[in-house]
């Protein structure tokens, strides 16, 4: 291979990566790129959001100065940079350089940057605006790239190819040279001991097409070169080159002569280059975002298949169509002056309607630039879909609009203070409620301030002051105080708001609203005097009750004695007079008894009933079966006489009073025991559940049931259901099961069928 030879090699491969590394760089500038202004006339800067996310930073996180500016260079390019930077501001070079730059997290990259001096058309200002672009991969690539492109242009100047020659009919190998056994593994007496050594080594998949190649160049007797894959010594395949010479003799092929090249790195890097070229075409095609290249004339040379899915033209349409046939043609002309601003100036955002196929309007947001594709002056650029921008547009423009009606409609006095500006703003409540015409005066903080009642301005504005502070952690704000109308009269008023604030805790903005509260000062002050009444009322109804409770205790004694009295007298009379008396004189005398008998339980179930809600204990833990076992012991009589069976479910330990709930339990278990069937074993089941607030009770029985219609008739005083002869009792014990209930914050229910039984269920608070 000669010198001429490799360097037509290397200069084919450096023109197709060069084309591969435009496209690529223009990609990553167009997706990974930022802004640097800086006002030559104010020596303010700016940074766009792409800049600030190129960064690590979230958009405009600090306000951009000289000093934060220089503080992301890194260190080691940072006197270079100010060096070029002032020498472009002196005017004596462009600005063009690499440079590194540190991001948040503390990672350098390396960016390009490009500035360029322009005069703002709008204020007249001179500014500097420099495109920063992230060309951190490209770098490593390239620099990955030219360490292998230094590498392989080493092996190809100092390599020691393996020279040979053969018989230009059979392909027989005359002689090889050393170098075979560098390359391949194989010695030269190997090679040379077999005619068909070459051919049985060539690689399966490219054996035929070598062996038929090198055949048919040599016969007509053309010089040829052609790659294949070798089989090594130690089974690696290897890529080789193989430059053939052909020596005829008699015009006919006699020898030929060649040189086999191991070309293995540059087939590795010729593939690896061509799978980022696929990658990078790869990714432009996969771009949420439609991206387009097009020349000056107006023709279409590259776009992506995101834009034929949001247009809904085929490839062959767009390949005839120019740009503008994209928008309306009301965009035309906005359309044309901006690819005349883009090719005089290098780079424009424009947003425009595309319309589709279909006829369907979408908005677009496109960034455009110049570049050179292909030896042309091009236009290249993206564009996102911003429907949800405009609609966002469109519904802050309505929640404007609203908040201005609902200032208008409500009849509240709403303020809106810009902390900032030291700006009040005031609704139209100020004008119904306080009688001041928001479109005559300017409020600010001050005239508010003297609104207030002396009485009342010193407390709000030191609370105003303690909300303002950035320390505070304050937002809502709820007060009342007193505030002078327009007409000379102080009214009471109830002042809500919001304060926002910032990332630094500092109140940018208050929003509130203020409400007339007189008439409902006046209320509670008539409320008040009508609560005084009532507590009045209630101390003197506590000593009537007491004076009530005094009078059923002793009436209870009084009256108990003289039923005693009757009974003995009714038992001696019997035991006396009994073998004289006829039967119906003894049947009078058991009627006196029993009544006597009945007339003392009512006297003391009555008394029993008094006494509910009089607690004098504390409460305490309970577990309620232990309770229930308890009860089960006073009514051991009546449960042994009828064989009970009483079933505890998950019964838990409490804590509250233990008189009332005995009260209950003892009541409602005595009742299912004396109304169940004479001919079923009584079977009593209690339950119990925990609510969030309550502990929820359940008794039931298999016995009679009671009939729907009675249900709250159970729970009254005195209100029996059946005769004194059927079942015995006073008609009070459901009625102190309910207040029992009551007094320990609870709710009492009763579930019943005649012939099935009964269930009631009751909850105590916790």
């Amino acid at each position: 291979m000669s010198k001429n030879e490799l360097n037509t090699i290397l200069k084919s491969s450096r023109v197709q990566e060069t084309d591969k590394d435009i496209l690529l760089e223009q990609f990553e500038l167009l997706t990974n790129s930022g802004i640097w202004e800086l006002n030559l006339d104010t020596n303010k800067m700016y940074w766009s959001d792409g800049l600030f996310r190129m960064l690590g930073y979230a958009p405009s996180e600090f306000e951009v100065d000289a000093e934060t500016a220089l503080s992301t260079v890194s260190p080691p390019d940072l006197e270079y940079a100010e060096t070029v930077c002032e020498s472009f501001l002196g005017g004596n070079c462009g600005y063009d350089l690499k440079k590194r730059l540190v991001r948040k997290d503390g990672k350098t990259i390396w960016v390009a940057a490009k500035g360029r001096s322009i005069l703002d058309p709008k204020t007249g200002e001179k500014k500097i605006i420099w495109v920063i672009q992230n060309i951190h991969q490209q770098t490593q690539t390239k620099e990955k790239l030219k360490t292998a492109k230094k590498k392989n242009r080493s092996l190809m100047h100092n390599l020691d190819g393996i020279f040979w020659e053969a018989d230009a009919e059979t392909l027989e190998f005359t002689y090889i040279s050393p170098q075979l056994e560098r390359i391949t593994g194989y010695t030269t007496e190997e090679w040379m001991a077999s005619k068909d050594f070459w051919q049985r080594h060539l690689h399966p998949m490219d054996r035929d097409h070598a062996i038929q190649t090198c055949h048919i160049e040599t016969q007509n007797l053309n010089d040829h070169t052609f790659d294949y894959r070798f089989l090594t010594k130690d089974g690696r395949t290897i890529w080789l080159n193989d430059r053939v010479k052909v020596i005829a003799k008699g015009g006919k092929p006699h020898r030929i002569q060649g040189m086999m090249v191991d070309i293995t790195r540059e087939k590795d890097i010729e593939l690896a280059l061509q799978k980022e070229i696929n990658l990078n075409q790869s990714l432009i095609q996969q771009l949420p975002s439609v991206f387009f290249i097009f020349d000056t004339d107006g023709k279409f040379q590259l776009w992506n298949r995101q834009l034929e899915r949001v247009t809904g033209y085929s490839s062959e349409e767009i390949e005839k169509m120019s740009p503008e046939e994209f928008f309306t043609v009301k965009d035309h002309g906005i359309f044309g002056s901006h690819v005349h601003q883009v090719i005089g100036e290098g780079q424009t955002d424009i947003e425009l309607t595309i319309v589709t196929k279909s006829g369907k309007r979408i908005p677009f947001l496109f960034s455009v630039s110049q570049l050179k594709y292909q030896d042309k002056l091009c236009i290249f650029g993206t564009g996102q879909d911003i429907s949800e921008l405009v609609e966002s547009r469109k519904s802050t423009v309505q929640h404007i609009e609203r908040f201005r009606k609902v200032t208008q409609a409500t009849s509240d006095a709403i303020w809106d203070f810009d902390v900032t500006k030291n700006s009040l703003y005031w609704g139209e409540g100020f004008l119904t409620l306080f009688g001041y015409d928001p479109t005559v005066i300017e409020p600010d903080l001050e005239y508010l301030l003297n609104l207030i009642h002396p009485e009342d301005r010193g407390r709000v504005f030191k609370l105003i002051q303690s909300y303002l502070n950035p320390a505070s952690s304050k937002n809502h704000w709820l007060e009342e105080y007193r505030f002078l109308k327009n007409d000379g009269t102080y009214t009471d008023v109830l002042d809500k708001a919001i304060f926002i604030r910032n990332e630094e805790g500092q109140v940018t903005r208050v929003v509130g609203a203020m409400q007339d509260i007189s008439k409902r000062k006046e209320n509670e002050k008539s409320l008040k005097s009508l609560n005084e009444k009532l507590e009045k009322n209630v101390e003197e109804l506590a000593i009537s009750n007491l004076e009530l409770q005094q009078f059923a205790f002793v009436a209870s004694h009084d009256l108990q004695e003289p039923l005693r009295m009757i009974s003995s007298f009714m038992g001696l009379l019997e035991r006396k007079y009994a073998h004289v008396l006829d039967a119906k004189a003894l049947e009078y005398i058991s009627f006196a008894t029993n009544g006597a008998s009945q007339m003392r339980k009512i006297i003391l179930d009555l008394l029993e009933l008094s006494k509910v809600g009089k607690m004098a204990e504390n409460k305490s833990r309970l577990a309620i079966d232990d309770l229930v076992q308890e009860i089960s012991h006073y009514l051991k009589k009546p449960i042994q006489e009828k064989n009970a069976i009483i079933k505890l479910n998950n019964l838990p330990v409490i804590y509250s009073y233990k008189t009332p709930l005995f009260q209950i339990f003892q009541n409602l278990i005595g009742n299912a025991l004396k109304f169940s069937k004479a001919d079923l074993t009584p079977v009593i089941t209690i339950d119990s559940r925990e609510l969030p607030d309550f502990w929820e009770f359940s008794v039931e029985d298999n016995g009679i049931g009671i009939d729907p219609e009675y249900f709250k008739k159970v729970f009254v005083v005195f209100q029996r259901l059946h005769l004194q002869q059927e079942y015995e009792g006073t008609g009070i014990g459901l009625a102190i099961v309910k207040k029992s209930v009551e007094v320990l914050e609870g709710e009492i229910q009763l579930e019943s069928q005649p012939g099935i039984g009964s269930k009631f269920t009751f909850t105590v608070k916790k």
